[in-house]
């Protein structure tokens, strides 16, 4: 498989995993966390899935997702090197912001996975979900941008693939 093919193949799949993640994410939060502090039943379901099926759901595209962004941010360590090493931060603002972001997710949405668990403190687990959920509507916010910055390129490897 050629380098083009191989990182169309990459990048197509942190478009889908990073889609179902947002969507089955913010279909949870709004049909199972929004203002029902705790007491929405659990076994309602939405397009014919329970909130059971759709935490499934998220946790696959959650590992689909960080599989593949470990390898796209290996691939791209130097480029992170260079602007941290430069300070080329201004200029790469978005990025740097999404990234953030995006660790920030990683980090308060695996705290309650992991609370639930080993049968830790309930209250805690539902603080890190609420922060969770707080930080992935602006992570959402910048990976849309990002991928609409990004459309020529993933055009432009179609067109390349093609030929």
């Amino acid at each position: 498989m050629g380098t083009h093919a191989k990182n169309f193949i990459i990048h197509l799949g942190l478009l889908f995993s990073g889609l179902t993640t947002m969507f089955s994410g913010l279909l949870i939060q709004i049909n199972y966390h929004i203002g029902n502090h705790g007491n929405k039943v659990t076994t309602d379901d939405v397009f014919g899935i329970n909130y059971e099926g759709w935490t499934d759901f998220h946790k696959i595209s959650i590992v689909m997702l960080s599989a593949l962004m470990i390898y796209h941010i290996q691939k791209h360590w130097k480029w992170y090197k260079v602007v941290i090493m430069k300070k080329l931060f201004t200029k790469n603002r978005q990025v740097i912001i999404l990234s953030g972001f995006f660790l920030l997710a990683a980090i308060t949405g695996v705290i309650p996975w992991l609370t639930d668990m080993m049968n830790g403190d309930e209250m805690q687990r539902k603080v890190f979900i609420e922060i969770h959920d707080k930080i992935t509507l602006f992570l959402s916010f910048y990976l849309i941008v990002h991928v609409i910055k990004k459309s020529k390129w993933f055009f432009t490897n179609i067109e390349k693939m093609i030929k």
